[in-house]
């Protein structure tokens, strides 16, 4: 089954070889992408976005705008240029021209709201970047929980620690009122939305002398365009410890992957779950009721999946395969 895929990114890296993976997958189709800040400010990222669409002779796809910044107290206000340079790709962006693909003049709340009242329970949502633009689009159109056949969610950790702050992951914390909104919307999906956060992606890591030397290596275009970017993005994980010697990981890609029903995810229980945005020590963090009570009701906590186990081969093979 083709899985019709709309992606929320916020133009990075990790983002970037996501969105090359769904282009090419042979049982994805890359309907639309809405454009949010995160890694970089909206207005770079969108212009990533039609870099790769335009490489990839893509065109086609629609590319819409979406927040520039939180729609609420934030504890990480700023873009993570620190990470993946100003330009979101680690200073490689300007190798690739954006060419003729250009943003639409459809604001991205706007495109998902129609997408899923034109295309009901046939579309799949994923988010790879702060929940900043869906929130707004759950604002303006409530009904927006009933369009989708699926969401997927890179963010959060359940027992795993935080990696922009001690217990919160990067795209909540960029977002944590965003976050809050989007998880304790009623979803109307065929399964309850899935959380794919550090619980998983750090357990799913590329190698320097693997992925990364084929990314050198490769002839492809996307392989051009990537390798760049992921040693700036390699290095970076090396430098700050996050991963172990050698390797980096790649959060959007494995959370792409589970959204396109790929066999990477092996155990995705459901918790109850609520995002701290309280604004004290734990401010962004996704807190997760994992206590074993039979139909616990916990006051603002929602039903969702959470990735917990994760099958690295595939994800790798994947990577090497679009290299």
């Amino acid at each position: 089954m083709t899985r019709n895929l709309v992606i929320d990114t916020d133009g990075g890296v990790d983002d970037s070889v996501a969105l090359w993976w769904a282009l090419a997958a042979p049982d994805v189709e890359v309907v639309a992408v809405s454009v949010t800040w995160g890694n970089t400010d909206r207005n770079a990222a969108a212009a990533n976005v039609c870099r790769i669409l335009q490489a990839a002779g893509r065109p086609d796809i629609p590319v819409a705008l979406g927040a520039s910044g939180p729609i609420g107290p934030s504890p990480l206000h700023h873009v993570a240029a620190h990470v993946l340079g100003d330009d979101g790709l680690g200073g490689h962006a300007h190798r690739w021209p954006t060419g003729d693909v250009a943003p639409v003049a459809e604001l991205a709340e706007e495109l998902l709201a129609r997408l899923a009242a034109e295309r009901p329970a046939e579309l799949d949502l994923v988010t790879i970047g702060p929940l900043s633009t869906v929130a707004r689009a759950l604002e303006a159109t409530p009904g927006l929980v009933r369009g989708y056949r699926s969401l997927t969610v890179m963010g959060g950790s359940v027992g795993a620690g935080g990696n922009a702050l001690p217990v919160a992951e990067a795209n909540i914390a960029h977002d944590p009122e965003a976050a809050a909104a989007v998880v304790a919307a009623d979803w109307c999906t065929a399964e309850r939305p899935l959380l794919v956060g550090l619980d998983v992606t750090m357990q799913a890591l590329l190698g320097i002398d693997d992925e990364l030397a084929a990314a050198h290596a490769s002839t492809t275009v996307a392989g051009r365009f990537l390798a760049g970017p992921l040693e700036a993005y390699a290095a970076f994980y090396q430098s700050v410890a996050q991963s172990s010697p050698g390797t980096f990981p790649c959060h959007d890609l494995l959370a792409v992957m589970a959204a396109a029903a790929q066999p990477v995810i092996t155990d995705a229980p459901l918790y109850l779950l609520a995002v701290d945005t309280g604004g004290s020590a734990a401010w962004g963090a996704t807190v997760a009721d994992r206590r074993p009570l039979p139909e616990a009701d916990t006051p603002g906590f929602v039903p969702w999946r959470v990735a917990m186990g994760v099958d690295p081969a595939p994800f790798r093979t994947a990577v090497r395969g679009l290299l």
